[in-house]
């Protein structure tokens, strides 16, 4: 139990101070009274200054690539996936490195008022060490986080439009020399992972199914994902329709990506379908009527050029829309704050009419309700309700930002950042507060992390390098080709 005293809590007629009482992860009272008859032996801390709100939901994540933060440049999703994800092997990274690349997340996520995340770990090995020390860093760090395990088992030119014609036959030789994991091998890494894992934490853990989009994955595994969700009612996390060299892939695989999940059993409310911006207005309806989610991804669309989502077009339509920072190479971090102002000015292109633009009411939804229902998560999740999970950022008010006050809500998308948020909460535990981190050692995580970090940099970034380079003017051919023969849908 623990009582906050003298919160400010907006409503429509304007701030209130008020205390909560949170009792068993939840919220259990708001109101001036909500404190009266609580014992003095129950912990209380007084928030006066601070407003009260939800915490936001990070629902789309890649803890993996934190190392990489600002690398690559000016890339297209395919150039930078041969450095990031390099085709051609890597060396495997120390197994502590998982958890602190993990904690590096959960620092950019405690201090922007992030109280969830789903991060798709990608571990295409199935390394159950990694898996491991992932989700205990998620464990240790007091969030809630579902964690995807990796599914996918199509040759990496089989995945790419017009690959095959292009690559050389010694360089197709290397790629087709390292094929996935068998799928009875896949699938029971992700049941073993759920057995061990889910509900975890006290409950705070998840574990979902996070196959590599439809363009690396054959029937058969799709299917096979399916038939795991319904069996654990597990959700499943999957890049669809990222970039349009995706978008041409699925035409020459045989048709719209959208029609072949729902086909393959995989449209529902369980799936959660990442970036989504080659989309047209008939795979909206269907995402709509199978009652799918859909997280945006501002930053990472941004800098790679991936094009802009049609966010509105999704909203009006039904679909659930999230807010996620991507992965730490591409958004850069994980910061929600840098996500809500993304979300909030990109869609206001000069042809959009000002009635259909975004503004910071539609982004803190898709970061807070829409984040919790991507999730899966408990009722009221992502409000300030009664009997709501108690999962809250405390906003510091006299923040130069809120100076003077007009709209606090919208000063922060608008004006704010991340120094901003005084204190989280999650399950009714006080994970930070007056900008202390006080589920881990912050400080203790940074000084190894930039030990290994310099290691990364001198060991593990060259090969990334190399492969990039070795794999460009295949890439480059692929693009231009994709780029000359492909017509970009309508909605856009």
């Amino acid at each position: 139990m623990l009582v906050l005293r003298h919160a400010l809590h907006q409503d429509t007629t304007g701030l209130h101070v008020v205390d909560l009482l949170l009792d068993r992860g939840r919220i259990a009272a708001v109101g001036l009274n909500a404190a009266d008859g609580v014992g003095a032996d129950v912990p209380s801390v007084d928030v006066g200054g601070l407003l009260v709100l939800p915490g936001l939901v990070n629902a789309h994540l890649h803890s993996n690539e934190v190392f990489e933060r600002g690398l690559y440049g000016a890339l297209p999703l395919e150039r930078w996936l041969a450095r990031a994800y390099a085709p051609l092997g890597l060396p495997a990274v120390p197994v502590r490195w998982h958890r602190l690349r993990t904690l590096l997340c959960a620092i950019d996520a405690l201090r922007s008022g992030c109280t969830a995340v789903q991060d798709d770990f990608l571990n295409p090995g199935c390394e159950s060490d990694a898996f491991d020390a992932v989700m205990q860093a998620w464990a240790d760090s007091g969030l809630r986080a579902s964690v995807a395990t990796t599914l996918g088992d199509r040759l990496y030119l089989d995945g790419l439009p017009f690959a095959r014609e292009f690559c050389e036959p010694a360089l197709a030789a290397q790629l087709d020399a390292r094929p996935a994991l068998p799928l009875a091998t896949q699938a029971a890494f992700f049941e073993d992972a759920m057995r061990r894992w889910h509900g975890q934490a006290q409950g705070r853990l998840q574990v979902m199914l996070g196959p590599r989009g439809p363009q690396r994955c054959s029937d058969t595994l799709l299917r096979q994902v399916a038939a795991l969700a319904e069996r654990h009612d597990a959700r499943v996390h999957m890049h669809v329709l990222e970039t349009r060299t995706q978008s041409l892939t699925a035409d020459v695989q045989g048709g719209c990506f959208i029609t072949r999940l729902q086909s393959l059993g995989l449209l529902d409310r369980r799936l959660t379908v990442n970036h989504a911006v080659w989309v047209d207005a008939a795979q909206i309806d269907k995402l709509a009527r199978a009652g799918c989610h859909v997280t945006h991804n501002p930053l990472s669309n941004l800098k790679l050029g991936s094009g802009i989502a049609p966010v509105r077009a999704l909203l009006e339509a039904g679909v659930n829309v999230a807010l996620g920072s991507d992965g730490p190479a591409t958004g850069d971090t994980a910061d929600m704050v840098e996500v809500l102002r993304a979300a909030a000015l990109l869609h206001r292109q000069a042809e959009t009419p000002p009635a259909r633009w975004l503004g910071a009411g539609d982004a803190w939804t898709c970061a807070t309700t829409g984040g919790a229902a991507s999730m899966g998560l408990a009722a009221g999740s992502g409000t300030l309700a009664v009997g709501a999970p108690a999962d809250l950022m405390l906003l510091d008010l006299r923040h130069r930002a809120f100076i003077p006050r007009h709209d606090p809500l919208a000063q922060l998308v608008y004006a704010g950042t991340s120094e901003a948020v005084h204190s989280v909460i999650v399950a009714g535990r006080l994970l930070m507060h007056a900008r202390r981190i006080l589920a881990f050692d912050e400080e203790a995580v940074l000084d190894e992390a930039r030990e290994a970090g310099e290691r990364f940099c001198t060991e593990h970034l060259p090969p990334r390098l190399a492969c990039g380079e070795a794999l460009d003017p295949l890439l480059k051919a692929v693009h231009q080709r994709v780029w000359a023969t492909a017509a970009a849908p309508g909605v856009h």
